[in-house]
């Protein structure tokens, strides 16, 4: 009698046991549902109408031979950094090299062309000075630049932190990206690692995003839609994470790119902000000068994708 009392005691914490792991799945069910939902509805009431509009419904299929081939301005003197286009429609024409210039890790000049010709030309640039010294509070760290409304976003220097230099005003300003890894903690690798690219800035026909990791999330990717003007978080997406070379964003949608040979890169995998979903079985292969990836992103402006690898701009197919 009292060994059938155990065996029906154990039986019932065995149900019990089961019925709560049941209960936690559909738990965190749920609330993974919730928060798919609530990302849906911020989406639908930050993303303007009119960017959507210029979006369509279908992902990557094909990124051209380079279609811009650019020797960096600076030569083989500095060859890490980030190179681009003025990021936003309406803004005046600017193409744009910030150069790492102290231990390929910090920089403290943007230089800027007001024609693709005269980039293209090496001609008539304007260097413009962001801090007066590598290692003071606002010097630029890492590669993971971008233009957009007149003003460069970076990674501000042994901080977790973005920085915002507007060109006009030649002021800065700053924002702390909660938990976010910095210094070589959570930097883009694949065979090997790519030094500080902690902290990525990217732009689509939506705005500003932050793309950066945390020990919360795992080291795994976390996404965050910011305010250009104030640098407030408006929305922050977290994702499973594989080993990646760099990603960018197109219409609220990451794509993720890894090594696949020397001479070859590949987009793998999409996470679309709108409706949560992902798939890691895309292929969509692109040529590449050398080996590393320094900086990748897309201009929504001309709806290229930048990369400075050497200085190679890609046209794109959906």
């Amino acid at each position: 009698m009292h060994h059938l009392a155990l065996f029906q005691l154990s039986s019932i914490r065995l149900k019990v046991q089961n019925m709560q792991k049941y209960d936690n799945f559909n738990l965190l069910a749920l609330r993974d549902h919730l928060r798919k939902l609530k990302n849906r509805l911020e989406s639908c009431r930050h993303y303007d109408k009119t960017q959507l509009d210029q979006c369509s419904n279908v992902f990557l299929s094909n990124i051209s031979s380079p279609v811009v081939t650019q020797l960096n301005p600076y030569g083989t003197t500095y060859p890490f950094g980030a190179w681009g286009k003025e990021s936003r429609h309406g803004s005046p024409e600017l193409y744009w090299v910030q150069s790492l210039q102290s231990g390929n890790t910090y920089g403290i000049t943007l230089r800027t062309y007001s024609s693709f010709e005269d980039f293209v030309m090496s001609r008539n640039h304007k260097d413009i000075p962001v801090t007066p010294s590598y290692t003071t509070t606002y010097s630029i760290q890492g590669p993971g630049t971008v233009l957009y409304n007149e003003s460069l976003y970076y990674n501000c220097y042994k901080s977790p932190n973005v920085c915002k230099y507007d060109l006009k005003t030649n002021t800065i300003q700053h924002i702390a990206l909660p938990d976010a890894g910095h210094d070589n903690k959570f930097p883009y690798c694949y065979y090997s690692c790519y030094g500080t690219t902690d902290i990525d800035l990217s732009v689509d026909e939506t705005g500003l995003w932050d793309i950066y990791a945390t020990e919360e999330n795992y080291g795994n990717i976390v996404i965050s839609k910011q305010n250009s003007s104030t640098l407030a978080m408006v929305q922050t997406w977290k994702l499973f994470k594989k080993s990646v070379t760099n990603v960018f964003m197109v219409c609220g949608v990451l794509y993720a790119t890894r090594y696949l040979s020397p001479k070859l890169e590949g987009v793998f995998y999409v996470f679309d902000t709108v409706t949560g979903h992902d798939t890691n079985n895309l292929s969509v292969p692109f040529e590449k000068i050398s080996t590393d990836i320094q900086n990748l992103h897309y201009n929504p402006t001309d709806h290229r994708l930048y990369l400075l690898n050497y200085a190679n701009a890609y046209e794109l197919t959906f």
